[in-house]
């Protein structure tokens, strides 16, 4: 029901039938996170709504954003009406609008920051990326990189592209720490220091 109310507010025309994310989505936030994948689909504007979510995300965290979502003292109604006016005048996409009024027209802006980020993941699988994110002491010239990548190739399915994240910490002395979908390898010095003065420690 909520899926088919989104997409026909989205769509001012009958349209083919609803596209279901690349990846399960669980609860109320996968419900309406299901229904803005569909309904951006069917409008070509995914890209867009992700971008358009992910600067919304950044904004969330403010104080006196946080304080207009919790607040009793405005309506649902006028919170919809405002946000549909916000998002419109920053020129989010026709889908991105809608997913917001109806979020709030139905009282969920509590659970807003939890629907961008399942959003995030849903893009994540509908572009078959794999995100990894690599630590190091300073910056990887191009031959460790190349280095770097073909090992992480072994650690996702086939036909997956990587999409690189790199930081650097002094703090870690040397060596690496990567963080690849579910999995965390520290290989860091700093790491490896902590784990031989842990042992030191036990055996006075």
């Amino acid at each position: 029901m909520l899926r088919t109310l989104f997409i026909r507010r989205m769509c001012s025309a009958q349209t083919s039938a609803t596209k279901k994310p690349p990846i399960p989505v669980f609860g109320i936030e996968g419900r309406y996170v299901t229904a803005l994948y569909s309904g951006a689909s069917q409008l070509n504007q995914l890209e867009d709504v992700e971008k358009s979510l992910r600067a919304l995300q950044k904004e969330l965290t403010k104080p006196k954003i946080i304080d207009f979502v919790e607040t009793s003292m405005i309506s649902a109604a006028n919170k919809a009406k405002l946000l549909a006016e916000i998002a419109k005048s920053a020129g989010m996409p026709a889908a991105a609008v809608n997913f917001l009024t109806v979020v709030a027209e139905n009282n969920r802006l509590k659970k807003l920051r939890r629907m961008i980020t399942m959003f995030m993941a849903v893009m994540v699988a509908h572009r078959n990326e794999a995100l990894c994110e690599v630590i190091t002491a300073k910056p990887l010239d191009d031959s460790a990189r190349k280095s770097l990548m073909d090992a992480l190739k072994k650690f996702v399915k086939q036909g997956k592209n990587i999409t690189l994240t790199e930081k650097v910490d002094p703090s870690i002395i040397g060596g690496m720490i990567v963080g690849i979908e579910d999995k965390h390898i520290d290989m860091s010095i700093a790491r490896k220091i902590q784990m031989y003065t842990d042992i030191l420690k036990q055996s006075v």
